[in-house]
């Protein structure tokens, strides 16, 4: 059996929307070595028994696990199918690749970047994100391309799903918008079903995060967007899609003034948003 890889079981787990001490129930594993496995980068150290039994687990619930023709690897959900129990049959082999194949065929097209607020841009952070969250909704009307941006530190994660010309329309519009900067893509690629089916933007982090994020390198003392893989960058941005609906998040009906700017722990934005509110008169 292959080696799974940490960035692989925690985007798996993502998708299948359960957290680490269900994981470990099902598997009939300690939520400690769920946890060990979970921030290994690359393939884990594991026995075939808990290789099987994660991913058994992991079928049942339609997540399954591929390497991709590049030499990477990734894990998707059945399109169109519900989270099964776990005494439900597994996937049969080979459903990744025919999935994927599928999406290519239908159009369904992933795009995952980060990128860099530019320092020179004269309107502060918060304003610029309320910015992307109306002109993201307007794209998913007109050009049906769908997603997230997390913002923290200065940093962006984002992910653009759809029509395969149409993402690519909008990276390349975005690749051009001087709020943006040092842009990057560290996936583009068919996508075995859409994952975001609509728009949104997570900023920030909060005291709240810590049980769902504490544990990820790529957010230890700034954000490092470049550290991710797909399978890794592609969990953080369904975590943070789940924590944009849970408080504080979830009363966040705009960012100008941003009501969170007291709490939030990303200080650039949040030192900006304060101060733009002491100047309004």
């Amino acid at each position: 059996m292959a080696a799974l890889t940490g960035e692989q079981i925690r985007a798996g787990r993502a998708l299948a929307r359960i957290d680490q001490s269900e994981l470990a129930r099902r598997c009939g594993l300690s939520l400690e070595t769920i946890k060990r496995l979970e921030r290994i980068r690359g393939p884990v150290d594991a026995n075939s028994r808990t290789l099987r039994a994660l991913v058994e687990v992991f079928s049942t619930m339609g997540v399954a696990f591929d390497s991709c023709e590049d030499g990477g690897t990734g894990v998707c959900l059945a399109p169109g199918q519900a989270l099964r129990s776990a005494a439900g049959a597994g996937r049969p082999p080979g459903a990744a690749r025919r999935t994927v194949r599928q999406a290519a065929e239908a159009g369904c097209h992933r795009l995952i970047y980060y990128s860099t607020a530019n320092p020179d841009n004269p309107r502060p952070l918060h304003e610029l994100l309320e910015q992307v969250e109306v002109s993201g909704a307007q794209r998913k009307t007109t050009m049906d391309v769908t997603g997230i941006l997390f913002a923290h530190d200065g940093r962006f994660l984002s992910v653009l799903e759809g029509p395969k010309d149409n993402v690519r329309q909008v990276y390349g519009a975005i690749s051009c918008d001087r709020r943006h900067a040092s842009l990057s893509v560290i996936s583009d690629q068919p996508a075995p079903a859409r994952h975001f089916p609509d728009w949104g933007v997570c900023c920030g982090l909060f005291q709240s995060d810590a049980e769902m994020v504490g544990d990820e390198p790529a957010l230890r003392e700034g954000f490092h967007p470049e550290s991710l893989s797909p399978a890794s960058a592609l969990g953080l941005l369904s975590v943070m899609r789940d924590l944009k609906e849970t408080s504080p998040r979830k009363d966040l009906h705009s960012r100008c003034p941003c009501p969170l700017a007291g709490v939030c722990l990303d200080r650039m934005c949040a030192s900006g948003a304060a101060a733009s509110c002491q100047t309004e008169p």
